[in-house]
This record gives structure tokens, sequence and C-alpha cells, in this order.
């Protein structure tokens, strides 16, 4: 077989190439995952802080009016929202370990200057630098990630990514507080909380230069049998990152795909409720009685109960279709959040809210997951990646509108709003696996030869690519 008629179409490996695969993974895993886990859990702290800022004195001293507030949550997801795509595309072109030291220095800065603005209007353009700056890590890893693993490979190291939802919800509550509590000399409770936790993003950034490698053919740890195994798996799958081609024309037709604007919608329904009890868990539960210290250390154990839904998920992201983890996962988080949302008990409350964290944190790899693996080739999974992250971080402009102090202690438009989009993600999920299924069997029925195009040609079909088979 010639390369070429290998495009997506995995072959069998001997139990020495089996071998050789594990050892080059370990390698891989060791050098990457560290590094981009550990700044993706402080940007999740950078971004949610404001949660508890607010609780440690931020509206009073800066005098926010209940639209101020919602303006500075909100603006971070507007320019987080607005720049994520085009940042994956600014992605290919850089190399990897430049571009995310970079941002991370520039939003990390962001952080620590929240810690001294002045008034309203200085804090929110911060914040908004903040999301400018963020916009280009989470997709921008997911993409990364692409440059080094296979479609098999890569769920796994998704998973793994996303610990850092429930790690950064453990951490940050507590630390917080402690800031909070802590003396810091002239600085308020609420400006060591920015000054503290952005200063440990711009270490983790400053090593991620020295660290992160950038592609797999430029690997010097990889013995000769490891880097011509991995490539050639790569190739045989989305292709090599260091040789792939950008075109407007390429782009233009990856955004008429249908397919990566229902998985957009289904990022927004799902990222939702880790968004609502990250950011406003110390405001919902302080809203059952509870005071803004003891709120802010309680808000982390549904995040401690997302770490036990994300360790069952990395055992069965490789066993259970996509669509029908998504199913299993989102219907127990929306049954434990709609008691949360109209109990009245604040004990049963707060154990469903748990719940709530173990399956909608859970779930966010799941779909990013199932995106990524879906798209046939490097520069389509970058675009889909912003695309989608994009869309879920939509509700980050929407929900802080229904978790003002004005409607407290109810927050009911906020919790039917997260039911709502949260419903419908589910649906689109189950119509999606049942598309792919019907379409791999299509395919299956019906052989298309494409021998007489070149490679560059078949691998802009990307996912149209008649060898290509969807994961349900």
């Amino acid at each position: 077989f010639t390369e070429k008629e290998l495009i997506n179409q995995s072959t069998e490996l001997t139990e020495d190439e089996k071998r050789i695969v594990k050892s080059y993974l370990r390698k891989v895993d060791i050098r990457i995952l560290p590094i981009v886990i550990s700044i993706y859990i402080f940007s999740l702290i950078d971004r949610g802080n404001i949660g508890a800022a607010l609780v440690f004195g931020l509206r009073a001293t800066l005098g926010l009016t209940q639209s101020q507030e919602a303006n500075a949550t909100s603006v971070f997801y507007i320019i987080y929202i607005l720049l994520e795509t085009p940042s994956n595309m600014i992605l290919k072109k850089f190399r990897p370990h430049y571009w995310f030291a970079l941002i991370g220095i520039l939003w990390s800065t962001s952080c620590i200057l929240l810690s001294v603005a002045k008034n309203a209007t200085t804090f929110t353009l911060l914040r908004g630098l903040l999301g400018a700056f963020e916009s280009g890590y989470a997709p921008g890893v997911i993409g990364y990630y692409n440059y080094w693993y296979t479609r098999s490979e890569i769920g796994l190291r998704i998973t793994l990514l996303f610990f850092a939802a429930p790690i950064s919800g453990i951490i940050g509550g507590p630390l917080a507080s402690k800031l909070a509590s802590a003396n810091f000399g002239r600085f308020k409770p609420f400006q060591a909380i920015f000054l503290v936790e952005g200063s440990i993003t711009l270490l983790l950034s400053i090593t991620a230069f020295f660290v992160l490698i950038d592609y797999p053919d430029e690997a010097k740890f990889f013995t000769p049998e490891e880097q011509t195994l991995i490539l050639r798996r790569l190739k045989n799958e989305q292709g090599i990152a260091s040789q792939t081609k950008v075109s407007f024309r390429q782009t233009f037709k990856i955004l008429q795909d249908w397919k990566i604007w229902t998985f957009a919608i289904i990022t927004l329904g799902l990222n939702n409720l880790p968004i609502v009890t990250g950011v406003f868990g110390p405001t919902i539960i302080k809203a059952m009685g509870y005071t803004g210290t003891q709120a802010t250390n309680i808000s982390a154990i549904p995040s401690a109960c997302g770490l036990v839904g994300l360790t069952l998920i990395l055992y069965l992201i490789n066993k259970i279709e996509y669509w029908l983890l998504i199913f299993m996962f989102g219907s127990l988080t929306g049954v434990s959040y709609a008691i949360v949302a109209f109990a009245t008990n604040n004990t049963l409350r707060l154990f469903f809210l748990c719940l709530a964290g173990f399956g909608g944190v859970a779930v966010i790899p799941v779909i990013l997951t199932w995106i990524s693996a879906n798209q046939g080739g490097v520069y389509k999974g970058l675009i889909a990646s912003g695309i989608t992250i994009s869309a879920g971080s939509v509700c980050g402009i929407v929900t802080p509108r229904f978790f003002v102090a004005e409607y407290a202690p109810k927050f009911t438009n906020g919790h039917v709003f997260t039911l709502a989009v949260l419903g419908l993600a589910i649906g689109l999920s189950v119509f999606l696996g049942i598309y792919f299924r019907k379409e791999n069997k299509r395919r299956d029925n019906n052989f298309v030869d494409v021998s007489h195009l070149s490679e560059e040609e078949q691998r802009n079909m990307y996912d149209k690519h008649p060898e290509f088979r969807y994961k349900p």
C-alpha cells in the first residue's frame, strides 16, 4: 500500500509496534500534559476568581452597580468568544511553545493588574483583556493534541486536561478564602486574590516556553523507531501538523459544515452548568443562608465530585459511544440540578448540587473529544475546537445576568435557562449519534474510489473522505 492509499485507514500493529507506541506515548505525555494541565488549572482560577472577589469586598470597594457587576463578569466571555476561533487560526501560524507562553504571560499580567483597578471601567477593561489573551488556550491545547495523538488516543488526554476544572474548583475556593484572610499589608482581601493567583499563572507560562515541543517530527526525545511510527500513524489519520497547509478557501469550506454548528450548540448546553456551579456556586450557596467564607469553602465540594466523575470518564471514554455517555451523564446532571433549583431543604439541595457537579464536569471532555475525533484533519480540528468552545462560552455572557443580587435567593430564571439548554444539548447529541451510525453504514455500502486524487486533495476532504468513519 502507498501512504496515499492509507489515508483514514488504520493498519494492524505488530506486538513490537504496540510496545513502541506505548513507549513514545509515555514520553509525549510526560513532556506535554503536566505543564498544559497546570496552566489550564490556573487559567480557570484566573477567570473564575471574580466570584470569590465579589464575596470578599470587590463590589463595595469599587462601588459596583448590579449592571456593572454583570458587565465585569460577562465581558470576559464576550471577548473570549469573539477571539477563540481566530486564535486557533493564528496558532497554526505560530510555534505552539511561543504561542502558549505568550498568551499565558499576557493574561496572567491582566489578572495581576485587576488587583490595582480603581474603578469599574478599568476593572471591566482588564477583564476584557483577560478574556482576549486566554481565548487561545483551551481550544489551542485541544488542537495541539492533534499534533501528537491519534483519534483513539486523544480522548484520554482531553479528559486529563479537563481534570483542571474540578481541581481548579477544589483549589480555587479555599485558596481565595485563605488569601482573603491573610495579611497582605495595604492590599485588600480581593486584591490579594488577583495578585497571588495571577503570579502563579505567570510563572507557569514562562516555564511552558522552555518545556513544550512544537511538532513530533522535531522532537529529539524519540528513538528513530518511535519517531517513524508516530509520524506514520499520524499521517495515516489527520496528517502531520508541521506539513499542514492553511488557506482561506479551506477555512470557508470548514465553516459551512453543519455538524460543527450542531456540536457548538451541544457544547453551549453542556458547558453552562459548570459555569454556574464554578463561578456562581458561592453566590447560590450564600443565598441558602451561609456566610461568605462558608459558601466559598462549600463551593469546592461539587468540584471534588466532578473529579470523581472525570475519573469514571477516564475508564469509559473508549468503551461507550460518546452520544450515550452524554445522554447518561447529562440526564443525571439535569435531574440533580432541577432538585437544587426547586427544592427547599438546604441539605438536600447541597447533596444534589454535588451530583450535578459529578455529571456536569465529567461530560465536558466527552463532547470535546467527540468533536475532535470527527473532523478528519489537523486544521479542521483547530477550527472546530475554536468554534465549539466559543459557543460553549456564550452562556458566560447570558448566565451572569440571572445570578445578580436582584434575583436572589431563588435565581429561578437562571435555573430554568440552565435546564433548558442542557435538555437541548442532550437531544442533539442523540440525533448526531444516530446520524453518524447511519452515515458510517452508508459509506460501508457505497465504495467511492478516490485513488486518482493527490494526497493533498484527499486531505482537504477532511471527514468527507470516503474512508473516514465517524465515531458516534
